[in-house]
C-alpha cells in the first residue's frame, strides 16, 4: 500500500511543479473581478471543480452551478470555471461556448491544450496530467482520468489560499460562511 501512496504523490507533485504559474495568477485575477462565479465539469471532474466552487463561496463569492435548476443566466461580468480532462466533454464545451456567446468570461482547466473546450476559453489552464494508463513507462499507473482529478483538487485548493490571501480574507470570515444544517 504505502508503495502505490509514494506512486500518487510521486506523480502528483510532477503534474502540480509542471502547471504554469502565469496563467494560474491570471486565473486568481479573473476569479476577484467575477460578478458571479459558474461552474461546470462532469462525473469525477466535476466532482472536484463542485468542492472549488464550495470553497468559492466560503470566501464570500456568487457561485452557483452551471446546471442546476436555481443557477441564475449567465451574462456580461460572470466567470464560467469550466473542467475537462480531454477538453472535449459535451456538457462542458457547450456551456463555455454559450457563455462566451452570452458576453461571459471562461476558464478552462484541462489536461489538452489544443482541445474544444481551450478554444472556447479566454483563459485555458493545462492541468499536464495524462489521460491514459501508461504501458512501457509511459503515462501514469493510476486508473484513467485519476491523476488528472487529484492534481486539479490540490491545484484548485492552491487558488483558495492564495485568493484568501490576495483578497485579505480571513480564515474567520470563511468559518461563518460554512454549512451549519450538516
Amino acid at each position: 500500500m504505502r508503495a502505490y501512496r509514494d506512486i500518487i504523490l510521486r506523480e502528483v507533485s510532477g503534474v502540480l511543479d509542471r502547471i504554469d504559474e502565469e496563467r494560474t495568477r491570471k486565473f486568481v485575477q479573473e476569479v476577484a473581478r467575477a460578478k458571479r462565479i459558474y461552474i461546470s465539469g462532469v462525473g469525477r471532474s466535476g466532482l472536484v471543480v463542485k468542492a472549488f466552487g464550495q470553497r468559492l463561496m466560503h470566501l464570500g463569492f456568487d457561485v452557483h452551478l452551471a446546471d442546476e435548476i436555481t443557477a441564475p443566466g449567465i451574462r456580461r461580468g460572470d466567470l464560467l470555471v469550466a473542467c475537462s480532462g480531454s477538453g472535449t466533454t459535451h456538457l462542458t464545451v457547450y456551456m463555455a461556448r454559450k457563455a462566451r456567446r452570452m458576453g461571459a468570461r471562461c476558464v478552462a482547466l484541462t489536461a489538452r491544450a489544443r482541445s474544444p473546450l481551450a478554444s472556447m476559453a479566454r483563459l485555458s489552464v493545462l492541468i499536464p496530467a495524462p489521460l491514459e494508463h501508461g504501458k512501457n513507462g509511459g503515462g501514469t499507473r493510476q486508473p484513467a482520468r485519476s491523476l488528472f482529478e487529484q492534481a486539479l483538487f490540490l491545484y484548485l485548493d492552491s487558488i483558495v489560499l492564495t485568493a484568501m490571501q490576495e483578497l485579505g480574507i480571513s480564515e474567520k470570515r470563511l468559518a461563518r460562511r460554512h454549512a451549519n444544517l450538516e
